[in-house]
């Protein structure tokens, strides 16, 4: 049974030289080059994960965050949206209240 190939018709004209650049630096051919980056980006996007942010209150999510650090010591904000599902513009803001009412450092 013969395997079935795909190829995909694509103009590279404006990214030749970049290609060029990187052929030479990896030692690669053009085609190597391009397997190579679909398959950095097929390894990131199967590493990203899709977080559900939950809707709840200000002083729900206040809360929240001090019992995450009280129970972590110490995270980044990131962390902390991720860990508890919240927006990361509704913890930087609320890290920056609790900084400067001198709740956290």
């Amino acid at each position: 049974m013969q395997t079935q190939r795909y190829i995909y018709p694509v103009d590279l004209t404006e990214l030749n030289e970049k290609i060029e650049k990187i052929c030479e630096k990896m030692g690669l051919n053009k085609a190597e080059v391009i397997r190579e980056a679909i398959d950095f980006y097929h390894n990131y996007v199967m590493g990203l994960k899709v977080i559900e942010l939950r809707e709840i209150s200000r002083e729900q999510a206040e809360r929240e965050i001090l019992q995450y650090l009280k129970e972590k010591g110490k995270a980044w904000t990131s962390d902390i949206a991720d860990d508890l599902r919240l927006d990361i513009d509704l913890v930087n803001k609320i890290m920056n209240d609790l900084v400067k009412k001198g709740m956290v450092e």
